[in-house]
């Protein structure tokens, strides 16, 4: 793991800002601007370098950052960070800091200036406007740093926060980022994970809340183990993917707070295995960076908030390099669990149905209110597979559009296609999904969706007030792998169906009821997650006025690995 993380870090080096309070590594930008970027790049590597300096590893990275903390929040140097303003990107960052005062802050030898700079700087955070999410999370580790380091402290602040955060636990381990239709990845590498360091390091002067933080978060670790396949790789969903392997981070902080809610060979096989797949996948730049993008580099997924150094908060999976070496967690060998094929998560909203080689999420009721860049695609798709990814859109043709896995509808003879955009009703039953929602104005559609992995069956409900055409997509399978492109001898046709069965992926589609054209669709590049260029079985129907019930037979396979 230490080796890990130098790697990771090595082609950072000579890429400091003046005053090494800043990284510069990339030229593109975050809505925040580039000086805020720099910043962001700093502290994020420290999500790593804390553990290890904390152990006494990375001694040559210390003067460095040490430097740069020092001189960002000096006042009277150039390189200083400035004031904290509402909504702040620097608030996020904070919480690095923070975590850095925690766990090494004694032995880092401030001086009475330099303490007393960093602590003005930090609480510059307190009585900011917040976005009403995990962000308040950055505050409470603020104020736990503070206590930590004998520094005064804002305890009134502090228990506001921490209230509020706890308006938003659904039950069973589970919370919302402040929004009840959004449960995804925030939920494990940000509200658990900041709340088992709270409860590590605050658990003598919050003994309630400490206690409280771990039983949600070993009630969490049941569910949660579901979203990864046995040799580690979790399902794409929701936004923010590009901290890649951020996805194991909930892991490494159980192991942090001695939380041994699973065997510690199943949480070390869950740090590890989700590592391993993420570090032999072509998310590097050519000088060895991580990239903005998921399973290859790629800003037609990203948010407007991720800048060049955004993807090293998946550091936080290192948080476990802060235990010693003889800590269990290094001693346990790596265990797969027994996992049922088929789970529903009801407070998540989904169904998880899964093999040792592949998961499928099924969410419904799902959807981000925030204008992030293709929160839509991200949270709205009728499944979600580890194995095939899920695909943005660059436009709205049908090539463009890239509808895997969910229903697209346009005016009747026209190519600007509409998908899912937030629903009406949802229900999740205990082998089936269920929505209504409206994609377009004059049409409604429900449709319930029954998983039989790695099959599953679509019944729609549509009802329009006018003549539509509508397309159904199957999974994206890859158009070429390893070199090898698909051929045309490898797509199978049928008179209301098709399946692209190829050596490394199969997916397929048939119409049940309601007829329908099969047809292959060729996406643009870069729009799938996962493959850089996919193909798409589907099926289309012209639609007259009235109500229609359509059903189809969709299918996402691998070969046997």
């Amino acid at each position: 793991m230490e080796g890990a993380l130098l790697q990771l870090l090595e082609p950072v080096k000579g890429r400091f800002t003046a005053g090494n309070a800043g990284l510069h590594l990339g030229d593109f930008a975050a809505h925040y601007g580039k000086a805020s970027a720099h910043m962001e790049a700093f502290s994020r590597m420290l999500w790593g370098l804390a553990p290890l300096w904390s152990q006494g590893g990375g001694a040559d990275w210390l003067p460095l950052f040490r430097q740069g903390l020092v001189n960002g929040t000096d006042p009277d140097h150039p390189a200083y960070w400035g004031p904290v303003a509402d909504y702040d990107q620097k608030i996020v960052e904070m919480a690095a800091i923070s975590l850095t005062l925690m766990l090494c802050g004694e032995t880092m030898g401030f001086s009475p200036r330099e303490s007393e700079n960093l602590h003005r700087w930090l609480a510059g955070v307190e009585g900011r406007a917040l976005p009403q999410n995990n962000w308040l999370f950055f505050r409470v580790l603020v104020q736990t740093a503070f206590r930590r380091m004998g520094w005064p402290w804002n305890r009134e602040q502090l228990d506001a926060d921490l209230d509020r955060l706890e308006d938003w636990y659904l039950g069973e381990g589970w919370y919302c980022d402040g929004q009840p239709s959004q449960v995804d990845y925030y939920i494990p590498f940000g509200i658990h994970y900041y709340g088992l360091i709270y409860a590590h390091f605050m658990e003598r002067d919050d003994p309630i809340r400490a206690r409280r933080f771990r039983d949600q978060a070993a009630r969490f670790a049941q569910d949660f183990l579901y979203w990864f396949e046995d040799g580690g790789r979790a399902v794409p969903f929701g936004r923010s993917l590009t901290y890649r392997f951020g996805q194991c981070a909930f892991f490494s902080a159980l192991a942090f707070a001695g939380v041994e809610s699973l065997p510690w060979g199943v949480i070390k096989s869950r740090v590890l295995g989700n590592l391993r797949d993420w570090l032999a996948q072509p998310i590097f730049s050519s000088d060895g960076l991580l990239t903005v993008g998921y399973g290859y580099p790629n800003l037609c997924m990203s948010e407007n908030y991720n800048a060049p150094g955004s993807p090293y908060w998946a550091l936080k999976a290192f948080l476990c390099l802060s235990l010693p070496e003889d800590h269990p967690f290094w001693r346990a060998e790596e265990k797969i669990p027994a996992l049922e094929s088929l789970r529903s998560l009801p407070r998540a909203r989904m169904l998880i149905a899964r093999s040792g080689g592949q998961v499928q999420l099924f969410p419904a009721g799902q959807s981000c209110v925030c204008q992030l860049g293709q929160v839509g695609p991200k949270y709205e798709k009728l499944v979600y597979s580890s194995r095939f990814g899920f695909s943005v859109p660059r436009g709205d043709s049908l090539e463009e559009g890239a509808f895997d896995n969910c229903l697209a509808v346009s005016e009747a003879g026209e190519d600007r296609w509409h998908a899912q955009r937030g629903f009406e009703t949802y229900e999740i039953g205990a082998g089936y999904t269920w929505r209504r929602f409206s994609p377009m104005r004059g049409v409604e559609v429900r449709v319930t969706v029954t998983p039989a992995f790695p099959s599953h069956r679509r019944e729609y409900r549509i009802t329009c007030d006018r003549p539509i055409d509508a397309v159904d997509g199957s999974f994206a399978v890859p158009a070429e792998e390893a070199g090898q492109r698909y051929s045309s001898d490898m797509v199978e046709w049928e008179a209301h169906g098709l399946t692209a069965r190829f050596p490394w992926g199969v997916s397929a589609i048939r119409c049940e009821e309601g007829g329908g054209e099969p047809l292959l669709v060729t996406p643009w590049p870069n729009t799938n997650l996962l493959a850089p260029l996919t193909c798409i079985p589907s099926i289309r129907w012209r639609l007259e006025p009235g109500e229609h019930r359509l059903v189809t037979w969709v299918t996402g396979d691998i070969p046997d690995r």
